[in-house]
């Protein structure tokens, strides 16, 4: 039987597996959601689950601007997302990246540590790195140690720096009064001097019938 030439021309999707004992360490929940995005685009581009092909685990490498096109982010977001995964162990930088001559740079490659690594026939086994990890102590970031994530204490130290009025309050306004109990109080000033400047209606209309009225 000869085989089927459309099926080799059919495009094969990509998939990856997903293991809920992994997803389950604090580690992963300690990831953020750009980080965890940017790990699946690492891992089916990983060949250690697969019997055909040859084991690439350690030789990964993908672009920040690759990286952000394929997750629909910026650049510094994927940065910021390979080295959020590096600090807490899912990936090891095996080679840094090179700006090379001529504009023919090379990206940095990476090993995922859940994953077995190296030749089918001598298969190392994974290191594991993210089982071990512990909130606080992070792993060494290699690749992009500039987008390291901060902890808590890093962001609360940043918001003050960019909030430096956090203590304001609200000015209170005083009003200084009189204590001389001599001095008349300002209301009574004002019916005074209103009562001096007004004079009565009835008045002025009988001196003007007086005025008026014939001999």
């Amino acid at each position: 039987m000869g085989r089927d030439k459309r099926n080799e021309k059919r495009e094969r999707e990509r998939f990856t597996s997903w293991i809920a004992s992994e997803k389950s360490l604090p580690s992963w929940k300690a990831l953020s959601f750009s980080a965890r995005e940017a790990y699946h685009h690492l891992r089916i581009r990983c060949f250690a689950e697969s019997k055909k092909l040859n084991n690439n685990n350690g030789e990964i490498f993908r672009s920040p601007r690759k990286l952000a096109e394929d997750m629909g982010c910026s650049a510094k977001v994927a940065m910021k997302s390979l080295a959020d995964l590096e600090a807490k162990g899912w990936i090891i930088c095996t080679k840094l990246h090179e700006l090379g001559c001529h504009g023919q740079g090379k990206t940095a490659l990476f090993r995922l540590t859940m994953l077995p690594s190296g030749d089918a026939r001598k298969p190392i086994q994974a290191t594991r790195e993210p089982v071990r990890w512990e909130e606080g102590s992070d792993y060494e970031v290699i690749a992009y140690p500039k987008y390291k994530p901060k902890g808590y204490i890093g962001q609360s130290r940043n918001f003050k720096n960019k909030n430096p009025h956090t203590k304001w309050t609200q000015p209170c306004i005083q009003i200084e009064c009189g204590n001389d109990d001599n001095e008349p109080e300002p209301a009574s000033k004002l019916n005074a001097e209103t009562a001096q400047n007004t004079t009565n209606p009835a008045s002025k209309l009988n001196a003007y019938l007086l005025s008026h009225t014939p001999p």
